[in-house]
C-alpha cells in the first residue's frame, strides 16, 4: 500500500485493467499505464478500479472498425448525417441523455428501419445539404422517413412545441 496526503492508496503495479497495466504510481490518483498496444498514458486509478478506463483508445478503435468498414461514418462523428442519426438515437433511447425528456420521455421514438441501421437512415435522408439540420415536420411526431427532412435552424426553431402552442391559429370552434 502507497501512502498520498495521508491517505491510502492502493498498490496497482503489475496489475491489468483490460488492456491497461499498471507500471508506476504518479502521484495524487494517478498511475502511469502500459497499454497492449505499445502506448503510455497517465490514468486515474479510480477509471481503472472502476473499468471506465479499458484502454488507450485502440479497443474502441477496433470495436467499431467494422462498422467505419460498412458505411466509412462512425463515432468518433466523421459525418453530420452519422452525427444527427447518432443524436436522435441518443435522445430517444438513453434517459441519461438530457434531452430524453424532451423526446423518448415524452413517447417520440425512432422507427425499427433508423434505429438500428445508419445505413437505412442514410438512405432515407440522404447527404445533409449544407447549413441543414435534421427535422421532424410533425413535432409531436415519431423520427421516420415520412416525418423528418433536412431543414434550417430557423425553421426548426419555428416547429418547437413552445413556438407553435404561441402561435397557433384557432379554429372557429376552438374560440369559441
Amino acid at each position: 500500500m502507497i501512502k498520498t496526503n495521508g491517505r491510502p492508496a492502493y498498490d496497482l503495479k503489475g496489475q491489468r485493467f483490460g488492456r491497461w497495466t499498471a507500471i508506476k504510481y504518479n502521484g495524487g490518483k494517478q498511475w502511469l499505464c502500459h497499454c497492449d498496444c505499445g502506448k503510455r498514458k497517465l490514468v486515474y486509478a479510480p477509471r481503472l478500479k472502476n473499468g471506465k478506463s479499458k484502454s488507450c483508445g485502440c479497443l474502441q478503435k477496433e470495436l467499431l472498425g467494422n462498422r467505419r468498414r460498412t458505411h466509412g461514418c462512425s463515432w468518433p462523428i466523421e459525418t453530420c448525417e452519422y452525427a444527427a442519426w447518432h443524436h436522435m438515437i441518443q435522445r430517444c433511447t438513453y434517459r441519461k441523455n438530457p434531452s430524453w425528456k424532451h423526446y423518448g420521455g415524452r413517447g417520440i421514438t425512432v422507427c425499427e428501419r433508423w434505429l438500428h441501421s445508419f445505413e437505412n437512415f442514410l438512405a432515407d435522408m440522404g447527404p445533409r445539404p449544407e447549413r441543414l439540420t435534421l427535422e421532424r415536420i410533425d413535432v409531436n411526431g415519431n423520427y421516420e422517413p415520412s416525418n423528418c427532412c433536412w431543414d434550417t435552424w430557423s425553421q426548426q426553431n419555428k416547429n418547437q412545441r413552445r413556438y407553435l402552442h404561441a402561435h397557433k391559429t384557432l379554429t372557429p370552434h376552438e374560440s369559441g
